[in-house]
């Protein structure tokens, strides 16, 4: 299908610019859809085959096997009965699939419902019609004076709390940040004038501007109504600016170097790291991630300000502010510049976004930045994880360490530890095709060039060999080479690893191809050792189980077959 897009593009790309524009992006996940339903096809297709081998042939498939080839594998219900009806004429247990579906659903309602989230949700909603919104001082401050306006424990307002208890704090105006927009949130201190101490581990935003501090009062006691001081652990905080910051330099360079199609698709910043998800169906390449790191650092180095304009949300988007994913926005917007100059027009900033966030004041407080994984996160979504400041120092000097003890271990130099790591390698692959020729020709009797020595059934050259400790990616390698010394004939080779799981070959000559099924006999063989299946071609065929202690059972069901 992602062949027809060009075409798309030639009739309809005028009209719709975007299409020009993300055409590698829409190109790659159509190819990545059509790749992953083909293997979604084929793990299907062999559970529905071993699913219906226990089945009768008036049977219908059960209703849970269909739901769990839905639920687990990706296999749709309609495909699964479009299957049975066209190869077996078999029916599917609709009622049963059903059944299996509400269970799932109820099971996963029942599991939401305990968790509270409702009732919770419906406190937070009665103290912000009481009490009002939150006002937030922390763009500014990381120190200011307050009130209690309410405090929450068990999921209920109560009136006090004290040493050892868990509370919820309200207050009138606070510094600390509420979790929102992929940035977490605050912790430190709330202190009042009598005394009392809660220690705050984690702040969040609830019912439209209510903030609530989560923490233990590990001193005294606090009221509603209290006067109290709020302190937040600044360190943390300056950490989790420098993290914030770079995502909006990294979505810049990613934009920049990868394409006009990289958009966000979620985040986390905390004061240990940074995750960035983007849309790009494919990995990126180690010079990719080596030119985004670059320029990134490069802006840093800049030192430029980082500056914050207040605007209808209307006008930041015509001034081409990007909006972050998951992001509610007021009417009024925090439209965040950084960078200085765009690389490609030096008349717009080089980032410019929409963000409540908190973020440093000039990006030479971010230090330095280092990305330190991409992966795979979901269809045509990739995850990039960086580290910045004192973090990417930290692990810079754990990378360096272990290159050191790697070094030690090799009695080299760290200069010189690749060389020698790719000397290793090459070592251990000669010796692995060593070890592996050795084997084959102990497996096949000495080596030479002599017929191996065989029986006769039914007029048939046979020879087998149950092997331990012989990988099974060997065997057919072994098969080619004992069924060319026979010359005419059949070879049934069965290998058990230390796990006691067998691995079936079974090689007939090309003269015999007519009168012997390689892949009948193979499956023969695999059932005695309790395995299903098997495949391959007339003259090559492999199988495997689990009951590797019946290996010679699987070789005296081969020899019957051939007599028969």
């Amino acid at each position: 299908m992602y062949r027809l897009l060009p075409t798309l593009i030639a009739k309809m790309g005028d009209a719709y610019p975007e299409l020009k524009e993300a055409e590698t992006l829409i190109s790659e996940t159509l190819k990545l859809e059509e790749t992953r339903f083909k293997k979604t096809l084929a793990n299907g297709l062999d559970l529905l085959g071993k699913e219906t081998a226990k089945l009768a042939k008036s049977d219908k498939l059960p209703g849970d096997v269909a739901f769990k080839l839905y639920d687990t594998y990706g296999f749709p219900l309609d495909l699964t009965q479009d299957v049975l009806k066209r190869d077996e004429g078999r029916e599917v247990d609709t009622t049963g699939f059903t059944a299996a579906m509400d269970k799932q659903k109820e099971a996963a309602r029942k599991s939401w419902q305990g968790s509270g989230e409702a009732a919770d949700e419906k406190v937070w909603f009665e103290i912000k019609e009481k009490s009002g919104a939150t006002e937030f001082l922390g763009y500014d401050l990381e120190k200011a004076e307050a009130q209690v306006v309410a405090l929450v424990s068990g999921g209920k307002i109560v009136q006090s709390a004290k040493q050892g208890d868990d509370v919820s704090i309200v207050v009138n105006q606070t510094p600390f940040y509420g979790e929102s927009g992929g940035q977490v949130g605050d912790r430190g201190r709330i202190v009042t004038a009598k005394g009392g101490e809660v220690e705050i581990t984690d702040t969040n935003k609830k019912a439209g501007g209510v903030f609530i501090h989560h923490g233990k009062v590990v001193k005294g006691s606090i009221n509603t109504l209290d006067a109290v001081e709020l302190t937040i652990d600044a360190r943390r905080r300056n950490a989790i600016r420098a993290n914030h910051s770079a995502t909006h330099l990294l979505h810049a360079a990613l934009r920049r170097n990868i394409g006009k199609h990289v958009s966000q698709k979620g985040s986390l910043v905390d004061d240990g790291r940074l995750r960035f998800d983007i849309s790009q169906p494919t990995a990126l390449t180690e010079e990719q991630i080596a030119k985004v790191e670059q320029e990134v650092n490069d802006r840093i180095r800049m030192n430029s300000d980082v500056t914050t304009r207040l605007m209808p949300v209307d006008d930041a988007r015509a001034l081409g502010a990007m909006a972050m994913f998951g992001e509610k926005y007021d009417d009024e917007v925090r439209v965040l510049a950084m960078g200085g100059a765009d690389i490609d027009d030096p008349k717009r900033t080089y980032s410019m976004e929409l963000c409540g966030g908190t973020h440093v004041r000039r990006t030479g407080d971010i230090g330095l930045f280092k990305i330190v994984g991409e992966s795979a996160l979901a269809s045509g979504v990739r995850r990039v994880e960086g580290v910045t400041g004192e973090g990417a120092l930290k692990y810079l000097g754990e990378q360096e360490n272990r290159l050191y003890a790697v070094a030690n271990l090799l009695k080299t130099s760290p200069a010189d530890v690749v060389a020698r790591v790719e000397s290793l390698a090459n070592d251990k692959k000669r010796l692995e095709k060593e070890v592996s020729d050795l084997r084959r020709k102990l497996a096949a009797g000495g080596g030479g060039s002599s017929a191996p020595e065989a029986k006769v059934i039914a007029g048939v050259n046979f020879t087998s060999r149950v092997l331990e400790g012989v990988p099974a990616n060997e065997l057919k390698p072994l098969a080619d080479e004992l069924t060319a010394k026979l010359g005419s004939g059949v070879v049934a080779l069965v290998s058990v690893d230390e796990t006691g799981k067998a691995s079936l070959v079974v090689a007939v000559t090309k003269d015999l191809v007519s009168k012997h099924d390689a892949v009948k006999l193979v499956k023969i063989g695999a059932e005695k050792m309790g395995g299903k299946g098997g495949g391959g071609r007339p003259d090559m065929a492999q199988a495997g189980g689990p009951e590797g202690k019946l290996a010679n059972d699987a070789v005296g069901a081969i020899e019957a077959a051939l007599a028969s």
